[in-house]
């Protein structure tokens, strides 16, 4: 039985239909690439992915029941078990890009006193900050995964398990920097969780938000199926600079500035589903899993911190937005 064949035996999931366009308000859409969950295999459905004619913003269509989220959150989600499915290596290189990505942030966040991580997961954002001096009473983070919730608890941070819409024990302007990280594009309305965000900021707060970046060279070359970007069904929207700018601006911020970071795993990822369901070779697939060959995966991390010091867009942005 080859890969694909596998996959395509699995169960299917419930779906619901998507919404109009998060970003523009428009329903006018162009299908850009569809594909299965390469990396989990949760279920058989094929998800497509459609470009807004007025925007450029892509979201996934239909978008899986809100009750599937246990289903296509497995147990052994990478995110949920960072020691386990994670090489120490490799843990140990993204706390050093984690380091080096905060000192930017702080650069033009400098009254960074209070600090939100949103999709926090056991905290280790909110360890850095502290660890950079920040008052623990003044850092928080909310967090969807019980297991991840405890872990963060446990080491006496303040972590709540929550949907930032629905954390309402947060006041409005309590907070001079938030950061998301690799989280927008999970959730089903972008727009109510920025304008969230917004309400939390003070006046001349700072907004991090890092995601996938549509517009990137990984993602022409393979978009059409298999590109890594698309963590199908996990990603229900990914954003290019132009539309995550725009979506900012209609809550109330001020972009200051757009970064390319490493898509390091986006590239192995890619290269990964294509070898695995296209050529039906799953041993050499293994070789390029990105959670598992470091070798590879700082290979990969070098050419993309080459390239965005070129100034090309990778497939990863941080974008730093200031409350108006």
């Amino acid at each position: 039985m080859t890969p694909q064949h596998a996959l395509s035996i699995k169960p299917a999931i419930a779906s619901v239909a998507a919404m109009p366009c998060t970003v523009c308000g428009e329903n006018l859409w162009t299908e850009v690439g569809s594909g299965q969950d390469f990396e989990y295999e949760t279920c058989s459905n094929t998800w497509s992915f459609h470009a807004c004619r007025q925007c450029g913003h892509v979201q996934i269509d239909p978008l899986p029941a809100p009750e599937m989220l246990g289903a296509i959150y497995p147990s052994n989600y990478y995110s949920y078990a960072m020691k386990d499915s994670v090489h120490p290596l490799a843990r140990w290189a993204k706390r050093l890009l984690d380091k080096l990505k905060f000192r930017g942030i702080l650069g033009n966040s400098p009254r960074a006193a209070s600090y939100l991580d949103v999709g926090c997961g056991d905290g280790r954002y909110l360890e850095l900050m502290i660890e950079r001096g920040a008052d623990p009473s003044r850092v928080f983070g909310v967090e969807l995964d019980a297991g991840a919730v405890k872990a963060a608890c446990s080491k006496g941070l303040h972590v709540s398990q929550s949907r930032i819409e629905d954390a309402a024990y947060l006041a409005p302007g309590q907070f001079d920097l938030i950061t998301m990280f690799h989280v927008i594009e999970h959730v089903a309305r972008p727009d109510l969780v920025v304008a969230r965000l917004n309400e939390l900021l003070a006046p001349g707060g700072m907004l991090a938000i890092e995601t996938p970046n549509f517009d990137a060279l990984d993602a022409r070359l393979a978009g059409r199926r298999y590109w890594g970007g698309y963590h199908i069904p996990r990603h229900w929207h990914v954003f290019t600079p132009e539309s995550l700018q725009r979506l900012l601006m209609s809550a109330g911020f001020s972009v200051r500035a757009v970064r390319y970071q490493p898509g390091h795993a986006f590239w192995l990822w890619t290269l990964h589903h294509w070898l695995k369901y296209e050529r039906s070779w799953p041993r050499l697939a293994a070789f390029c899993h990105p959670l598992r060959n470091v070798p590879l995966l700082a290979l990969v991390t070098a050419f993309d911190l080459l390239r965005a010091k070129l100034g090309q867009r990778t497939s990863a942005m941080l974008v730093l937005a200031v409350k108006a």
